[in-house]
């Protein structure tokens, strides 16, 4: 395409784009996980045009992992939103999680640890799901 972007938006697209992989790896994509899509994208800004690009075809999305401890406790932590996006936890897309976590160079206490501070905040239904305060949480684990 030829289009510059900046290396906090293809970090950014990454990180939508891996999360749109989760959340298509049961073969669903319901209501529920297309809106933490959307809020995931607006924390992002990412417009409306590229996340119906990302999500025709997120394998096209360019890889950019942020190396920030918080900005990579941020990442992880959106791809076990994805997870949990519908209010379960499919077992493919756990499965995806750890697979694209590893390739991502995450260790699985890393992945364990996003993903289980996701999945308590999910359950607990107690106000607004704010995924940058589960980060902070979760990054010492990134240091």
């Amino acid at each position: 395409m030829g289009e510059f972007k900046s290396p906090e938006t293809v970090e950014a697209e990454t990180m939508l784009a891996k999360a749109v992989s989760i959340m298509k790896a049961d073969g669903n994509l319901d209501e529920s996980e297309l809106s933490v899509l959307r809020d995931i994208a607006s924390r992002l800004g990412i417009g409306e045009g590229d996340i119906d690009a990302i999500l025709n075809d997120p394998e096209s999305v360019e890889n950019s992992l942020p190396t920030d401890p918080f900005k990579r406790a941020l990442f992880i932590v959106f791809m076990a939103s994805a997870v949990w996006a519908d209010g379960h936890a499919d077992e493919s897309e756990q499965h995806l999680l750890s697979e694209i976590g590893k390739s991502l160079d995450y260790t699985s206490e890393q992945i364990r640890t996003a993903t289980e501070a996701v999945a308590s905040a999910m359950k607990s239904g107690e106000g607004e799901f704010d995924p940058a305060l589960i980060a902070v949480k979760v990054a010492s684990v990134f240091s």
